[in-house]
């Protein structure tokens, strides 16, 4: 009899938010039926009140679950720029990498050596089931534990030395910071702990992409329009390389100078 294989778990984003949104969505619908129980301004009211009520909440629930689905199912499909990894043993830093669905992908396609640290404040809010042991046992049951390791650490105060690292990784990390400064800061502390030469990649929803208000409606306005995120990036003296648009979703690949 074959035992059942072992699946790492990498958790929804937003999950609770998800989940909110969907029945505070379901009270819209239920105020729009009931606005046939009653007469004249009654009536109005709740109609109004339920529409606004399924459009602000109903709405993104569905949206974002769906993209949940999308991102898992099209995982392996998705593209990306390539990791500029010509290095020999080239060593890597994934900020935020929750439950490592992105940090795990990379120690995959390692073919040249190297290592992947991840580091994260695990807030179990953005991902459901987001900790450190969950991101270890993914690790483990991807097969790259030997050559990862992971533990805590904030996108503001990288616990590592300076020119640690020949490749930074930042994806949908950046726009949960939400002050620019912060935003600044971050990218000084990435291009702090890069080699120089180093590269950084940065990931995020472009807020005006048509794909992003489809799946988060009127929370789009949480997030930054691309050319934000070119020109933060810039002026933290990164020279932006490539630039890719992956269904409204932005990749950004930057270097830090040699010299």
């Amino acid at each position: 009899m074959n035992e059942k294989k072992e699946k790492p778990k990498y958790g929804w984003y937003v999950k609770k938010l998800i989940i909110t949104c969907i029945i505070l969505g379901l009270f819209g619908i239920s105020l729009f039926v009931l606005s046939f129980l009653f007469g004249n301004w009654v009536r109005f009211f709740f109609i109004i009140v339920g529409i606004v009520v399924v459009l602000f909440f109903l709405w993104p629930g569905f949206g974002m679950a769906l993209m949940n689905i999308i991102i898992t199912k099209n995982l392996k499909k998705q593209k990306e720029i390539e990791m500029p990894m010509v290095q020999e043993s080239p060593k890597i830093l994934d900020i935020g990498c929750g439950t490592g669905r992105t940090a795990i992908k990379i120690a995959k396609d390692l073919k040249n050596g190297g290592y992947l640290y991840g580091i994260d404040v695990y807030n179990k809010v953005a991902i459901g089931g987001n900790s450190l042991e969950t991101v270890k046992q993914n690790a483990r049951i991807e097969g790259v534990q030997d050559k990862t390791s992971f533990g805590y650490g904030s996108a503001l105060d990288i616990p590592f030395e300076d020119e640690t690292f020949n490749v930074v990784n930042l994806s949908s990390v950046l726009h949960e910071l939400h002050i620019k400064n912060e935003i600044s800061k971050a990218l000084e502390e990435a291009y702090r702990v890069l080699k120089p030469g180093g590269w950084l990649i940065v990931g995020e929803w472009n807020k005006f992409s048509w794909q992003l208000i489809c799946y988060c409606g009127v929370f789009c306005f949480v997030f930054k329009d691309h050319n934000f995120w070119r020109e933060i990036i810039e002026q933290q003296g990164f020279g932006i390389k490539a630039q890719l648009n992956n269904g409204g979703f932005y990749l950004f690949s930057a270097q830090k100078p040699k010299n």
